[in-house]
C-alpha cells in the first residue's frame, strides 16, 4: 500500500488508518492519499484514470497522481468549503462548487482559474459537466438548479421546483435531461434544453443526498438520509429496486462505468458495491474512522476512490 505523509498531523491520520484497518482483515486500500486539512467531501477521476481530484472543507481542490499518491497541484480560491468537484469529459478543466456560493472553473493542467460563476444566493452543493463540456449544471441551498455556459460563465437557465435545498445534480449521458435531489425528498427530472416543469419521482422518506445516471440515459439512481439507494424507471417514475444494508444515511451513489454495479458511501463509515440488477451487496469496504462522504469509480471500473471525514482519499481495488 502506497502512502504519502507530508506533515505530523497527517501522520496521526495515517496511524489511525492503520489502527482501524487492523480490525478489518483482508481489506486494505491500495493507496491512502493525505494532504487535505479537513474532511474530504468529493472525489472525481479524470477521463483516462491518470489523475484524481478531491475537494474539502479546507477550501481547496487537490489534483493527485493516483499511481504515486502525490499531490500534483492544489487549487485555492474559494472562501468556504469545496463541496463538489467534477472533471470535464476531455480532462482539460475541473469545476468546483462551494459553500461560498460560487462555482470555479480551473485549467486542469496549469491550475489557472478560468472563470467564476456567480448567481446562486447560497451555498452551491452540486456541479456537473454536460456531455459535450459546453455547459455546467449546479444545485444550491437556494433551492435552485441552474445551467451555465461553461466557456464564458453566462447563466442560461434557472429551474424552480424544489421546496428545499438542492444537494446533488447530474446531466444525463445523452444530454437531454437533468436530475436533481435534495431536502424535499423528491428526485426531479428536468428538460435540459428548456425551463419546463420537472417530473417528480417520490420514494425516499428523507432527504436525497446524491443522484446519478448510469452509462445510458435509462439508468438513474438516488440515495439519501433514509439509509437507502434506489434505482428508478424513467418511464413510470417508480422505484425499480431499493438497496438496503447501510445503517446510517448514504452520502453518495455512483454507477460503475459498465453500469453493472453501484457504489455507495455512508455515515456508517463504510463504502459498498452492489449488483445493480439484483440489489445484492457484493463488497463492503471497512476501516474508516469517520463517515464516507464521496465515492468515484475509475474509468476502467477496477478502482474505487473514497473521501472521508478523516481528511484523506482512499483508493480501493475492486474485484470484478
Amino acid at each position: 500500500m502506497h502512502r504519502i505523509i507530508p506533515t505530523v498531523a497527517q501522520a496521526v491520520t495515517y496511524l489511525l488508518c492503520l489502527s482501524s484497518l487492523s480490525s478489518a482483515p483482508g481489506q486494505e486500500p491500495a493507496s491512502v492519499l493525505l494532504g487535505h486539512q479537513g474532511t474530504t467531501i468529493s472525489v472525481a477521476w479524470n477521463h483516462d484514470g491518470t489523475r484524481l481530484a478531491s475537494g474539502g472543507i479546507d477550501k481547496t481542490t487537490r489534483i493527485w497522481d493516483p499511481a504515486t499518491g502525490k499531490t500534483i497541484r492544489t487549487l485555492s480560491g474559494h472562501t468556504n468549503y469545496v463541496y463538489c468537484v467534477d472533471w470535464s469529459h476531455d480532462g482539460a478543466r475541473i469545476a468546483s462548487s462551494s459553500y461560498d456560493g460560487t462555482v470555479k472553473v480551473w485549467d486542469a493542467r496549469t491550475g489557472a482559474l478560468i472563470a467564476t460563476l456567480k448567481g446562486h444566493v447560497n451555498a452551491v452543493m452540486g456541479v456537473d459537466w454536460s456531455p459535450d463540456d459546453s455547459k455546467l449544471v449546479t444545485g444550491s441551498q437556494d433551492k435552485m438548479v441552474k445551467v451555465w455556459d461553461a466557456d464564458d460563465g453566462t447563466l442560461l437557465r434557472t429551474y424552480k421546483g424544489h421546496t428545499d435545498l438542492v444537494i446533488s445534480v447530474q446531466w444525463s449521458p445523452d444530454g437531454k435531461y437533468l436530475a436533481s435531489g435534495g431536502f424535499d425528498n423528491i428526485l426531479r427530472i428536468w428538460n435540459a434544453n428548456q425551463s419546463s416543469p420537472s417530473r417528480e419521482f417520490a420514494g425516499h422518506t428523507e432527504a436525497i443526498e446524491s443522484v446519478g445516471w448510469g452509462s445510458n440515459s435509462n439508468q438513474l439512481a438516488s440515495a439519501g438520509r433514509d439509509n437507502t439507494a434506489i434505482t428508478w424507471s424513467l418511464e413510470t417514475g417508480k422505484p425499480l429496486r431499493t438497496f438496503k444494508g447501510h445503517t446510517k444515511r448514504i452520502e453518495c451513489v455512483v454507477w460503475s462505468p459498465d453500469a453493472s454495479t453501484l457504489a455507495t458511501g455512508s455515515q456508517d463509515k463504510t463504502a459498498k458495491v452492489w449488483n445493480a440488477a439484483t440489489g445484492q451487496a457484493l463488497s463492503t469496504f471497512r476501516g474508516y474512522t469517520h463517515p464516507v462522504r464521496g465515492v468515484a469509480w475509475s474509468p476502467d471500473g477496477l478502482s474505487l476512490a473514497t473521501g472521508s471525514d478523516d481528511n484523506s482519499v482512499w483508493i480501493w481495488k475492486v474485484e470484478r
